[in-house]
Protein backbone atom coordinates (compact mmCIF):
# COMPACT_ATOMS: atom_id res chain seq x y z
CA UNK A 1 0.00 0.00 0.00
CA UNK A 2 2.74 2.45 1.09
CA UNK A 3 4.56 1.85 -2.45
CA UNK A 4 1.33 2.22 -4.34
CA UNK A 5 0.68 5.68 -2.46
CA UNK A 6 4.05 6.80 -3.45
CA UNK A 7 3.47 6.20 -7.03
CA UNK A 8 0.59 7.69 -7.07
CA UNK A 9 2.12 10.95 -5.64
CA UNK A 10 4.47 10.59 -8.16
CA UNK A 11 2.38 10.48 -10.81
CA UNK A 12 0.15 13.60 -9.69
CA UNK A 13 3.85 15.60 -9.70
CA UNK A 14 5.15 15.06 -6.50
CA UNK A 15 8.73 14.42 -5.14
CA UNK A 16 8.61 11.87 -2.42
CA UNK A 17 10.75 9.50 -0.51
CA UNK A 18 9.63 6.75 1.54
CA UNK A 19 11.16 5.66 4.60
CA UNK A 20 10.27 1.62 5.60
CA UNK A 21 10.73 2.03 9.56
CA UNK A 22 10.12 -1.82 9.63
CA UNK A 23 13.20 -2.69 7.14
CA UNK A 24 15.05 -0.03 8.95
CA UNK A 25 14.65 -1.59 12.38
CA UNK A 26 15.65 -5.40 10.74
CA UNK A 27 18.87 -4.31 9.54
CA UNK A 28 19.91 -1.27 11.82
CA UNK A 29 18.16 -1.69 15.40
CA UNK A 30 15.53 0.14 16.94
CA UNK A 31 17.52 3.44 18.44
CA UNK A 32 19.13 4.01 15.20
CA UNK A 33 15.91 4.02 13.19
CA UNK A 34 14.65 6.83 15.29
CA UNK A 35 17.78 9.05 14.12
CA UNK A 36 17.80 7.82 10.70
CA UNK A 37 14.28 8.99 9.98
CA UNK A 38 14.86 12.17 11.64
CA UNK A 39 17.80 12.85 9.70
CA UNK A 40 15.75 11.96 6.41
CA UNK A 41 13.28 14.44 7.40
CA UNK A 42 15.30 17.43 7.90
CA UNK A 43 17.41 16.96 5.04
CA UNK A 44 14.39 16.17 2.45
CA UNK A 45 12.30 18.81 4.72
CA UNK A 46 8.60 17.79 3.55
CA UNK A 47 5.85 19.58 2.76
CA UNK A 48 3.50 17.07 3.93
CA UNK A 49 3.85 13.89 5.88
CA UNK A 50 1.85 10.42 4.89
CA UNK A 51 2.29 7.95 7.50
CA UNK A 52 1.33 4.51 7.81
CA UNK A 53 1.65 2.42 10.92
CA UNK A 54 4.57 3.28 12.11
CA UNK A 55 4.95 0.30 14.02
CA UNK A 56 9.12 0.54 14.66
CA UNK A 57 8.78 4.50 15.38
CA UNK A 58 8.38 5.98 19.18
CA UNK A 59 5.95 8.02 19.63
CA UNK A 60 8.27 10.83 20.45
CA UNK A 61 9.91 10.38 16.90
CA UNK A 62 6.72 10.63 14.91
CA UNK A 63 5.67 13.91 16.68
CA UNK A 64 9.11 15.81 15.86
CA UNK A 65 8.96 14.20 11.94
CA UNK A 66 5.11 15.66 11.81
CA UNK A 67 5.89 18.65 13.98
CA UNK A 68 4.49 21.65 11.70
CA UNK A 69 3.89 19.98 8.82
CA UNK A 70 0.56 18.81 7.43
CA UNK A 71 -0.15 15.09 7.63
CA UNK A 72 -2.37 12.28 7.37
CA UNK A 73 -2.41 8.97 8.44
CA UNK A 74 -4.66 5.97 6.71
CA UNK A 75 -5.38 2.57 8.66
CA UNK A 76 -6.24 0.03 6.42
CA UNK A 77 -7.45 -2.60 9.38
CA UNK A 78 -10.13 -0.65 10.96
CA UNK A 79 -12.06 -3.32 12.82
CA UNK A 80 -9.35 -3.15 15.15
CA UNK A 81 -10.47 -0.61 17.08
CA UNK A 82 -11.97 -3.09 19.95
CA UNK A 83 -8.20 -4.41 20.71
CA UNK A 84 -6.25 -1.55 22.14
CA UNK A 85 -5.19 -4.12 24.78
CA UNK A 86 -3.33 -5.09 21.37
CA UNK A 87 0.33 -4.04 21.73
CA UNK A 88 0.19 -3.39 18.17
CA UNK A 89 -3.61 -1.80 17.99
CA UNK A 90 -2.71 0.52 20.59
CA UNK A 91 1.01 2.00 18.90
CA UNK A 92 -1.07 2.28 15.77
CA UNK A 93 -3.90 4.30 17.54
CA UNK A 94 -1.40 6.71 19.74
CA UNK A 95 0.47 7.72 16.29
CA UNK A 96 -3.49 8.36 14.74
CA UNK A 97 -4.01 10.60 17.74
CA UNK A 98 -0.90 12.88 16.54
CA UNK A 99 -1.92 12.94 13.35
CA UNK A 100 -3.52 15.69 11.97
CA UNK A 101 -6.54 13.15 9.94
CA UNK A 102 -6.85 9.68 10.61
CA UNK A 103 -8.25 8.04 7.97
CA UNK A 104 -9.82 4.33 8.25
CA UNK A 105 -11.85 2.30 5.53
CA UNK A 106 -14.48 1.83 8.31
CA UNK A 107 -15.50 2.20 12.03
CA UNK A 108 -15.15 6.01 11.72
CA UNK A 109 -17.36 6.37 14.47
CA UNK A 110 -15.96 3.41 16.76
CA UNK A 111 -12.35 5.45 16.17
CA UNK A 112 -13.80 8.76 16.85
CA UNK A 113 -14.85 7.56 20.45
CA UNK A 114 -11.40 6.36 20.83
CA UNK A 115 -10.31 10.04 20.88
CA UNK A 116 -8.93 9.66 17.10
CA UNK A 117 -9.97 12.30 14.53
CA UNK A 118 -11.03 9.81 12.44
CA UNK A 119 -12.42 10.13 8.83
CA UNK A 120 -13.43 8.09 5.70
CA UNK A 121 -11.45 6.82 2.99
CA UNK A 122 -11.87 3.31 1.48
CA UNK A 123 -8.83 1.60 -0.07
CA UNK A 124 -7.94 1.59 -3.42
CA UNK A 125 -6.07 -0.89 -5.53
CA UNK A 126 -2.82 0.29 -7.87
CA UNK A 127 -3.08 1.24 -11.08
CA UNK A 128 -0.69 -1.25 -12.71
CA UNK A 129 -3.13 -4.48 -11.63
CA UNK A 130 -4.64 -5.17 -15.03
CA UNK A 131 -6.84 -7.92 -15.98
CA UNK A 132 -5.12 -11.30 -16.21
CA UNK A 133 -5.72 -14.02 -18.86
CA UNK A 134 -7.07 -16.90 -18.18
CA UNK A 135 -5.23 -20.15 -17.44
CA UNK A 136 -7.23 -23.97 -17.49
CA UNK A 137 -4.92 -24.90 -15.04
CA UNK A 138 -6.66 -21.78 -12.35
CA UNK A 139 -10.03 -22.57 -13.38
CA UNK A 140 -12.94 -22.50 -11.07
CA UNK A 141 -16.62 -21.46 -10.20
CA UNK A 142 -15.90 -19.06 -7.22
CA UNK A 143 -12.38 -18.55 -5.96
CA UNK A 144 -11.79 -16.87 -2.81
CA UNK A 145 -7.99 -15.43 -2.21
CA UNK A 146 -7.42 -14.43 1.26
CA UNK A 147 -5.55 -15.53 4.70
CA UNK A 148 -7.14 -18.57 6.81
CA UNK A 149 -6.78 -16.97 10.47
CA UNK A 150 -11.04 -16.45 10.61
CA UNK A 151 -12.80 -20.09 11.28
CA UNK A 152 -15.82 -18.10 10.27
CA UNK A 153 -14.38 -17.85 6.66
CA UNK A 154 -13.58 -21.60 6.71
CA UNK A 155 -16.97 -22.66 7.66
CA UNK A 156 -18.54 -19.97 5.12
CA UNK A 157 -16.20 -21.72 2.13
CA UNK A 158 -17.02 -25.30 3.61
CA UNK A 159 -20.36 -24.93 2.97
CA UNK A 160 -20.00 -23.13 -0.45
CA UNK A 161 -17.81 -25.18 -1.85
CA UNK A 162 -20.54 -28.52 -1.00
CA UNK A 163 -22.67 -26.78 -3.33
CA UNK A 164 -20.40 -24.90 -5.46
CA UNK A 165 -17.09 -25.54 -7.15
CA UNK A 166 -14.52 -23.43 -4.90
CA UNK A 167 -10.91 -22.72 -5.44
CA UNK A 168 -9.24 -21.16 -2.23
CA UNK A 169 -6.06 -19.40 -2.51
CA UNK A 170 -3.48 -18.03 0.42
CA UNK A 171 -1.99 -18.96 3.01
CA UNK A 172 -2.71 -20.46 6.83
CA UNK A 173 -5.68 -22.95 5.54
CA UNK A 174 -3.64 -25.86 6.62
CA UNK A 175 -6.42 -26.57 9.84
CA UNK A 176 -9.12 -26.64 7.00
CA UNK A 177 -7.12 -28.25 4.03
CA UNK A 178 -8.78 -31.33 3.74
CA UNK A 179 -12.57 -29.78 2.86
CA UNK A 180 -11.40 -27.38 0.76
CA UNK A 181 -9.34 -27.51 -2.65
CA UNK A 182 -6.44 -24.87 -1.38
CA UNK A 183 -3.65 -23.75 -3.56
CA UNK A 184 -1.32 -24.33 -0.57
CA UNK A 185 -0.17 -21.37 -0.74
CA UNK A 186 -0.59 -17.00 -1.72
CA UNK A 187 -0.85 -15.92 -5.35
CA UNK A 188 0.60 -12.23 -6.20
CA UNK A 189 1.25 -10.22 -8.67
CA UNK A 190 0.25 -12.01 -12.53
CA UNK A 191 -0.52 -14.91 -10.50
CA UNK A 192 -3.06 -13.20 -8.66
CA UNK A 193 -4.73 -11.83 -12.11
CA UNK A 194 -4.23 -15.09 -13.44
CA UNK A 195 -6.60 -16.19 -10.57
CA UNK A 196 -9.27 -13.88 -10.81
CA UNK A 197 -9.19 -14.00 -14.86
CA UNK A 198 -9.72 -17.94 -14.36
CA UNK A 199 -12.65 -18.15 -12.11
CA UNK A 200 -15.95 -17.40 -12.94
CA UNK A 201 -16.43 -15.43 -9.66
CA UNK A 202 -13.86 -13.78 -7.32
CA UNK A 203 -15.36 -13.99 -3.72
CA UNK A 204 -15.32 -11.20 -0.68
CA UNK A 205 -15.85 -12.74 2.66
CA UNK A 206 -15.96 -10.48 5.86
CA UNK A 207 -14.02 -11.91 9.13
CA UNK A 208 -15.71 -11.75 12.36
CA UNK A 209 -13.98 -9.36 13.77
CA UNK A 210 -15.70 -6.86 10.80
CA UNK A 211 -19.11 -8.04 11.83
CA UNK A 212 -21.53 -5.04 11.99
CA UNK A 213 -19.33 -2.89 8.97
CA UNK A 214 -21.15 -0.72 6.89
CA UNK A 215 -18.68 0.83 4.52
CA UNK A 216 -15.32 -1.66 5.36
CA UNK A 217 -14.39 -3.62 2.71
CA UNK A 218 -10.57 -5.22 2.26
CA UNK A 219 -8.67 -3.73 -0.67
CA UNK A 220 -9.15 -6.90 -2.10
CA UNK A 221 -12.37 -6.14 -3.38
CA UNK A 222 -10.68 -3.25 -5.47
CA UNK A 223 -7.45 -5.41 -6.60
CA UNK A 224 -10.02 -8.24 -8.06
CA UNK A 225 -11.97 -6.17 -9.63
CA UNK A 226 -8.88 -4.39 -11.32
CA UNK A 227 -7.11 -7.82 -11.81
CA UNK A 228 -10.41 -8.79 -13.83
CA UNK A 229 -12.04 -10.66 -11.77
CA UNK A 230 -16.22 -10.51 -11.31
CA UNK A 231 -16.24 -9.56 -7.89
CA UNK A 232 -19.10 -11.19 -5.26
CA UNK A 233 -19.21 -9.63 -2.04
CA UNK A 234 -21.35 -9.65 0.91
CA UNK A 235 -23.40 -6.83 0.84
CA UNK A 236 -23.90 -4.25 3.70
CA UNK A 237 -25.31 -0.74 3.96
CA UNK A 238 -22.75 1.73 2.83
CA UNK A 239 -20.85 -0.37 0.78
CA UNK A 240 -23.58 -1.14 -1.91
CA UNK A 241 -23.24 2.29 -2.49
CA UNK A 242 -20.32 2.25 -3.75
CA UNK A 243 -20.31 -0.33 -6.18
CA UNK A 244 -24.14 -1.01 -7.90
CA UNK A 245 -24.89 -4.55 -7.77
CA UNK A 246 -25.26 -6.09 -11.22
CA UNK A 247 -23.23 -3.10 -12.80
CA UNK A 248 -20.34 -3.36 -11.14
CA UNK A 249 -20.12 -6.70 -9.22
CA UNK A 250 -22.84 -8.84 -7.38
CA UNK A 251 -23.02 -9.16 -3.58
CA UNK A 252 -24.85 -11.69 -1.37
CA UNK A 253 -26.70 -11.48 2.12
CA UNK A 254 -25.19 -14.74 3.59
CA UNK A 255 -24.00 -18.21 2.65
CA UNK A 256 -27.26 -19.57 1.05
CA UNK A 257 -27.95 -16.50 -0.48
CA UNK A 258 -24.16 -16.46 -2.06
CA UNK A 259 -24.83 -20.19 -3.88
CA UNK A 260 -28.03 -19.10 -5.13
CA UNK A 261 -26.71 -16.42 -6.60
CA UNK A 262 -23.57 -17.82 -8.56
CA UNK A 263 -26.19 -20.96 -9.82
CA UNK A 264 -28.70 -18.26 -10.72
CA UNK A 265 -26.10 -16.15 -12.57
CA UNK A 266 -24.04 -19.14 -14.02
CA UNK A 267 -26.90 -19.01 -16.93
CA UNK A 268 -26.34 -15.60 -18.05
CA UNK A 269 -22.76 -15.67 -19.03
CA UNK A 270 -23.60 -12.00 -21.04
CA UNK A 271 -24.67 -10.38 -18.08
CA UNK A 272 -21.20 -11.59 -16.41
CA UNK A 273 -18.87 -10.36 -18.84
CA UNK A 274 -20.73 -7.15 -19.11
CA UNK A 275 -20.52 -6.70 -15.43
CA UNK A 276 -17.02 -7.75 -15.38
CA UNK A 277 -15.66 -5.16 -17.56
CA UNK A 278 -18.15 -2.52 -16.19
CA UNK A 279 -16.76 -2.74 -12.96
CA UNK A 280 -13.03 -2.98 -13.88
CA UNK A 281 -13.94 0.35 -15.93
CA UNK A 282 -15.33 1.95 -13.34
CA UNK A 283 -12.74 0.72 -10.47
CA UNK A 284 -9.89 1.87 -12.64
CA UNK A 285 -11.59 5.45 -13.26
CA UNK A 286 -12.58 6.41 -9.20
CA UNK A 287 -10.72 3.67 -6.98
CA UNK A 288 -7.13 3.56 -7.56
CA UNK A 289 -4.74 4.93 -5.32
CA UNK A 290 -4.06 7.96 -7.90
CA UNK A 291 -7.91 8.84 -7.23
CA UNK A 292 -7.00 8.97 -3.43
CA UNK A 293 -4.09 10.98 -3.26
CA UNK A 294 -6.39 14.27 -3.64
CA UNK A 295 -8.16 13.36 -0.35
CA UNK A 296 -5.01 12.18 1.64
CA UNK A 297 -3.28 15.45 0.71
CA UNK A 298 -6.57 17.98 1.57
CA UNK A 299 -7.50 16.11 4.50
CA UNK A 300 -10.75 15.83 3.33
CA UNK A 301 -13.61 13.11 3.67
CA UNK A 302 -13.90 10.65 0.83
CA UNK A 303 -16.57 12.19 -2.21
CA UNK A 304 -18.63 9.27 -3.37
CA UNK A 305 -18.52 9.35 -7.37
CA UNK A 306 -22.00 7.90 -7.36
CA UNK A 307 -23.27 10.41 -4.99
Amino acid sequence: MERAVQRAMERAGHTTVLFDDRRSARLVGHRLTQLRIRRLARRFAPDFVFLSKCLRLREETVSEVIRGRPNAMWYHDPQWYADLHHPEVAHIAAIGRLSETFFVTGFVPEWKALGLPAAFLPAAGAREIVPGTADPRMAARVAFIGAGYDPTRAEFLRTLSRAVPTRVYGPGWETWQHDLTWSGGPVEGAAFATACASADFSLGILPARAGGATTYASDRMWMVILAGGLYLGPDAPGIRDMLRDAEHCFWYRDVDDCIARVQALMGDPGLRARVRAQGEAFVRAHHTYDARVPFLLERRGWENPLG
